[in-house]
């Protein structure tokens, strides 16, 4: 059964599905290995608290909704990471695409799945005056070449925030629980932010928004089977986002 409250859960990089008519445009010869360290694996189950979520259907390397639309707004444009994906996460190329198809697709999938969450939000808005955004993903529990922290030393758990969007008691609670619990946390790394609508984003304090990200050794291995912690994780992601309506 459905919860009614303010939390929206966002999922955006769990689906491995790539639609056939994209497939001949990627130029990698390992697609699965990027699907395999690129996808957020099972966090579509680990995150399904009860609470309304939000899923986005196409895997990342077709079209990443995390990214800013605008590539002058996104810093990983620069590495061939934007919203659009053009290099694999070693820096080679992943896919040759035209600007044109890479408006389609844009439009097809980013823009889609934007309207979606606007709506979403604004529902949670109309409903409870507030909303509260929580962020599923996971991590590679080594550094991939893209990424700007490389840094081998990762935490089990980093909570992502934005000084404009996150109140400070869900920072708290968030940190303070998965910590009792017995897992390392650091704030905003290996990863920074958390995302809002671009309509409420620095705008509307009403919206609040904050991620889990999860070191993967916490749940699976690199063969992408669970292990014995998974359901440990799921479970203690249930609780730790259960206390956060009382934040907002």
């Amino acid at each position: 059964m459905q919860k009614n409250n303010p939390i929206l859960i966002n999922v955006p990089h769990s689906a491995t599905y790539i639609p056939l008519e994209e497939m001949k445009y990627f130029t990698t010869q390992d697609i699965v290995h990027e699907l395999n360290v690129m996808t957020d694996h099972y966090c579509d189950n680990l995150y399904d608290t009860g609470d309304r979520m939000l899923r986005f259907h196409v895997s990342r390397l077709v079209c990443d909704p995390e990214r800013f639309r605008d590539d002058s707004k996104e810093v990983m444009v620069s590495i061939g990471m934007g919203a659009i994906y053009t290099s694999c996460s070693d820096g080679s190329e992943l896919k040759s695409i035209s600007s044109r198809h890479k408006e389609s697709l844009l439009v097809r999938y980013y823009d889609r799945y934007h309207k979606r969450f606007e709506t979403e939000v604004a529902e949670k808005l109309k409903r409870y005056g507030k909303c509260l955004i929580v962020d599923g993903y996971s991590f590679y529990d080594e550094p991939l070449p893209y990424e700007f922290d490389q840094d081998y030393n990762r935490p089990d758990i980093c909570i992502g925030t934005d000084e404009y969007h996150t109140p400070g008691q869900v920072e708290e609670e968030l940190c303070g629980y998965f910590r009792q619990r017995g897992y390392s946390v650091e704030l905003n790394r290996p990863f920074a932010g958390c995302i809002v609508p671009i309509k409420y984003y620095r705008s509307d304090r009403r919206v609040s928004s904050v991620i889990i990200e999860l070191n993967r050794r916490l749940y699976m291995d690199h063969r992408l089977n669970k292990t014995d912690g998974y359901k440990r994780i799921k479970e203690d992601i249930a609780t730790a986002i259960g206390l956060l309506e009382k934040c907002i």
